[in-house]
């Protein structure tokens, strides 16, 4: 895998704490950032399918509880 390098502005007080966090768990900082980046980005895209979900659900049809109800009976089904 290619890697290029990123240069990124943070508080001298995020440096301090994230050097460390590695050095006392062992871990190369670019591993903890690569890793902390891409955890990002599938949060991050997985709360976009979730909302896209959502706005496809708002635009299907719906029953009420009475009907819902109605329904189980329909189907031998006790609530």
């Amino acid at each position: 895998m290619t890697k290029i390098l990123l240069g990124a502005r943070l508080p001298k007080t995020l440096i301090t704490e994230l050097r460390e966090y590695c050095k006392s768990h062992g871990i190369l900082i670019n591993h903890f950032v690569s890793e902390a980046i891409a955890k990002k980005l599938r949060e991050e895209k997985e709360y976009e399918e979730d909302i896209a979900t959502i706005e496809a659900r708002k635009k299907e049809p719906t029953i009420n509880e009475e009907e819902w109800k109605d329904y189980l009976k329909s189907r031998d089904l006790n609530v």
